[in-house]
């Protein structure tokens, strides 16, 4: 398999995963999500990734989560399960679910927390790869994960049967322009933090971004990124660039741990996000406000209203 095997490209979503005060699963907001999202136009959807905060599922809430989405999805777009896990058995075991709920694809880190080494990393993949038929998205995100995906071990990683894409999301740009050049013509990359740097990106010819906030707070908006850097209107991508930098930075500011800044920008803008699972607390009514500034200033809520305007005065 490469990257000419699949067909995945443009603005696929990493989904949030609801949860309410009481830290249950807020099933009905993550198929409100989700609906939203493919009425936006995003041409795909991760479950349970990073932004799913996987970690803190149980098992049964985690394969729950792959068949509420499979039902909502209904095959109108991309569905690829997250299935990371240190252990390469239990990611076997969930890889295995995806592709018996036929979903499109699996993404998989490198074992967290244990700093595999090189050859612990392709037995990895390899063995998951043996396991399960299905295509699998490499994913790199070294400041979380501990290990470094480099364009040389992700050339070793392409030679494996089902392993056609890569999402490189480490915080450096370079890394992602190195993964370009040296896997490009093998494996599907896309961009994580397309927030950030969506716009350059397409220009170096990643073939989609796996996004976050740019759809899950501003919808249409984040789709349209991917689609006019693509089709050459350059002033249409910047400007909705620096909007996405904006509403990122003003996530950043609040000093929150991701994604509960996130999520409490979605729900302010009346979208699903619902609450942060412990130990990730939820953002404090002081830190909502600076956020909701921000979020007016980009028109993506409105302002309050004056108590004299309200009596109609």
């Amino acid at each position: 398999m490469d990257r000419h095997d699949i067909s995945w490209s443009g603005t696929i979503t990493a989904l949030v995963t609801p949860f309410t005060r009481d830290g249950e699963l807020d099933e009905a907001a993550f198929q409100r999500n989700i609906e939203l999202l493919i009425q936006d136009g995003v041409h795909g959807v991760v479950v349970t990734g990073h932004t799913g905060e996987f970690w803190a599922l149980s098992r049964d809430e985690w394969k729950r989560l792959f068949r509420v989405a499979m039902d909502q999805v209904r095959g109108r777009v991309t569905v690829i399960g997250g299935t990371t896990d240190i252990a390469t058995a239990q990611v076997i075991e969930m890889t295995a679910l995806a592709r018996e709920l036929g979903m499109d694809g699996v993404m998989i880190t490198p074992p967290y927390y244990v700093l595999p080494t090189p050859a612990d990393i392709v037995a990895h993949y390899q063995a998951v790869s043996d396991a399960v038929d299905i295509p699998i998205l490499l994913y790199n995100i070294p400041h979380v994960t501990g290990v470094d995906l480099t364009p040389e071990l992700v050339l070793r990683l392409a030679e494996i049967d089902h392993v056609g894409a890569i999402k490189e999301s480490s915080h450096d740009f370079m890394p992602l322009v190195a993964m370009i050049k040296t896997v490009g013509d093998r494996l599907r990359v896309f961009a994580g933090y397309s927030a950030l740097r969506g716009l350059p990106a397409v220009s170096m010819g990643v073939d989609g971004f796996i996004s976050v906030a740019d759809t899950q707070v501003m919808g249409r908006e984040g789709v349209d990124l991917f689609m006019f850097a693509r089709e050459g209107k350059i002033a249409q991508a910047r400007a909705i660039q620096y909007r996405c930098i904006r509403l990122i930075d003003a996530l950043n500011r609040v000093n929150g741990t991701f994604p509960a800044p996130l999520k409490a920008a979605m729900n302010l803008v009346g979208r699903p996000g619902g609450y942060p699972r412990d130990p990730i607390q939820p953002l404090t009514a002081g830190q909502q406000q600076m956020l909701r500034g921000t979020l007016q200033e980009l028109g993506l809520v409105e302002p309050p209203v004056a108590a004299g305007e309200a009596r109609g005065g």
